[in-house]
């Protein structure tokens, strides 16, 4: 029996349907994919990026108060801590190692001290967890903040 015209649309899947169809599958593979372990490379860079944020927030309160201004680490807290209130929250599972001066301030662990001229005292910070890991360096003599991979 010949098939009619009327059947023939009828049959198969419309070009939306296996686009929406294709959406789904790719949203949940995004899903799967940020809960797998060891994709941390993209919540480390964030964390790097934040403490350089908030370097760069202290080098510049620094120069637009006229007081030296500090970045200092709470070891039980794990939380990074500028003189402006800001806070960094150091996961457990991130590795923070700081070559720099070695001082207390306030009962914390210094870190960085920024000058009104711009200038620091230097420091390295390397955050590292499984097998990637960001180096964030202050220069001392401009105070400037850079990140390296």
């Amino acid at each position: 029996m010949p098939r009619t015209r009327t059947t023939d649309r009828r049959a198969g899947f419309t070009l939306i349907e296996v686009v929406a169809v294709m959406l789904i599958i790719a949203l949940v593979a995004s899903l799967a994919v940020t809960t797998i372990p060891g994709t941390g490379r993209g919540r480390l860079k964030a964390l790097t990026l934040e403490t350089a944020a908030l370097l760069r927030r202290e080098r510049l309160g620094a120069v637009m108060t006229g007081r030296e201004r500090q970045v200092s680490i709470d070891g039980e807290k794990r939380v990074l801590v500028g003189d402006g209130g800001d806070v960094v929250a150091v996961p457990r599972d991130v590795v923070l190692d700081i070559l720099g001066i070695d001082a207390l301030w306030s009962g914390r662990q210094a870190v960085v001290r920024f000058h009104p001229d711009g200038a620091s005292t230097g420091a390295v910070l390397k955050l590292s967890r499984e097998k990637a890991e960001y180096e964030i360096r202050v220069n001392w003599y401009t105070g400037g903040v850079a990140i390296a991979p």
